[in-house]
């Protein structure tokens, strides 16, 4: 029950996110959005990120259940207002308050997962979290195909608005987080969460109740519960001492250097990936319906219809291209291959992280050089490949540093990563239209310089580490 409740919470909350890259597009004309308004709504859920400090002070204060129903619940309530704007405006504040919550259930649900899974089972677990992780765009795409597809109107005068395929799409996903939201009630905090704040009575019934502990296994649990028992909170330390302890050594010597090179390499990675996703349906789906031109380069194509006024048309079309669904369908598919092969030879992973940013960085080169379509289609999806690498990059967070700070250094360069992306998304925006070629090239030295950054990292090891379960190795601690 655990594994299907976190799994649900997991994909509803990377959906709230990344769904909206296709919800957007589709509601272009009836919102009346430009590429601007387009670029800041496309972004505007990686700011959600920036509550990642609140949530991990209240998480480790008030429990990992109880942040989930309060971030999958309120996260859900502003989903389903997005759901029903009027204007550019109001989803872009609606959408930006809704991330700050639901966000936050990302990374909880692996945590809450991790805690309440016994050793034996935990890393099988964490797998199928983790491939709800990676099939999600699979599924976002699927549910696009199947709803933009429906031809209907419905009038909402009262609202102000008509109801149309992309405002059910957004509805869909808010319910699937709700969902989620609404199944956690009736399940119990982590025990192991319950025994550090010295709640040893309410972790023992936990365990009996859920896990099946016997009585006669009591004494011992009980022992073992009560040494893990967080000593530190004997001592009550204000807020803001408690952080800057916790966040001064990861700034200052021995560890500087090492904090500016992950988070730059997590920031390069994360980035490239993510920002040429989020565009990934605007950019493709003006590709497919830019004229054909056998002499045409990527750019041209792309540039030749991204630039088309949304606010002519009379009577507006939600539909994304079906070569555009299918491409995003396929894309999904061929990372998730990608990243399993890559889970088997992990012991390479400085080889691995190396390899991947200059094959992207190779392909953000090349991409608007080539002019055969499909060639320079493929290009674009490659430069994206970067991304299977983070996973890399958070796995030196674990050799890095101590226990002690391991967790926060994790989620600062997580929020660095995504306020990367954030920016990285408006940059493109601004600059893809009018110096496309150029954009592609500057991008592809950020890639290099990363490259470059990654060769002074430590040897090869041969220890072998799964890099599918880092983020949930550095965030949850079992029994």
């Amino acid at each position: 029950m655990v594994l299907l409740v976190s799994s649900t919470i997991h994909l509803a909350s990377i959906l709230d996110l990344l769904g909206f890259c296709v919800i957007v597009p589709a509601a272009a004309c009836d919102l009346k959005l430009g590429m601007r308004e387009i670029s800041l709504l496309t972004s505007i859920p990686f700011a959600g990120y920036l509550s990642a400090l609140p949530w991990g002070y209240y998480v480790d204060t008030h429990g990992r259940r109880k942040a989930i129903i309060i971030s999958t619940s309120v996260g859900a309530v502003f989903a389903t207002l997005t759901t029903f704007s009027t204007s550019f405006t109001m989803m872009l504040v609606l959408k930006l308050l809704g991330c700050l919550f639901s966000t936050a259930s990302i990374t909880l649900s692996i945590t809450y997962l991790g805690e309440c899974t016994g050793t034996r089972n935990r890393t099988r677990y964490l797998l199928i979290l983790n491939c709800f992780n990676l099939i999600s765009d699979f599924i976002c795409y699927a549910l696009a195909y199947l709803i933009l597809g429906l031809q209907f109107e419905i009038p909402l005068p009262w609202l102000a608005i008509t109801f149309r395929p992309w405002r059910l799409l957004t509805l869909v996903m808010a319910v699937m987080l709700a969902v989620g939201g609404f199944v956690i009630f009736f399940l119990h905090e982590s025990p192991k969460f319950l025994a550090t704040k010295g709640r040893v009575d309410e972790a023992l019934e936990v365990m009996k109740t859920g896990y099946g502990l016997k009585d006669r296994d009591v004494d011992l649990v009980k022992s073992l519960l009560t040494i893990t028992k967080d000593t530190g909170n004997e001592r009550k330390v204000p807020f803001m001492k408690s952080l800057w302890q916790q966040t001064a050594p990861i700034f200052s010597r021995p560890y500087l250097m090492k904090t500016l090179q992950l988070f730059f390499l997590l920031a390069v990675c994360t980035s490239t990936n993510n920002v040429f996703y989020i565009w990934f349906p605007t950019i493709v789906n003006s590709f497919y319906n830019a004229p054909s031109n056998a002499t045409a380069s990527f750019c041209d194509k792309i540039t030749s219809n991204i630039t088309a006024d949304v606010h002519l048309g009379e009577t507006c079309n939600d539909v994304i291209a079906d070569n555009t669904i299918f491409s995003g369908m396929a894309f999904s598919l061929f990372f998730t291959i990608i990243n399993y092969i890559a889970s088997m030879i992990t012991s390479w992973r400085k080889s691995v992280l190396v390899g991947t940013l200059l094959i992207s960085g190779m392909s953000t080169v090349v991409v608007d050089l080539v002019e055969q379509p499909v060639i320079s289609l493929l290009l674009f999806i490659l430069i994206q490949l970067v991304g299977l690498s983070a996973g890399n990059v958070a796995s030196y967070f674990v050799d890095v540093y101590p226990t002690s700070f391991r967790g926060l250094s994790t989620s600062l360069g997580s929020m660095f990563a995504r306020m990367t992306v954030m920016v990285g998304i408006n940059i493109v925006d601004s600059t893809i239209v009018q110096h496309c070629r150029a954009t592609f090239l500057s991008w592809s030295i950020f890639v290099f310089v990363g490259m470059v950054v990654a060769c002074f990292l430590p040897k090869e090891t041969t220890t072998t580490r799964n890099p599918l379960f880092y983020v949930s190795k550095i965030e949850s601690v079992g029994f």
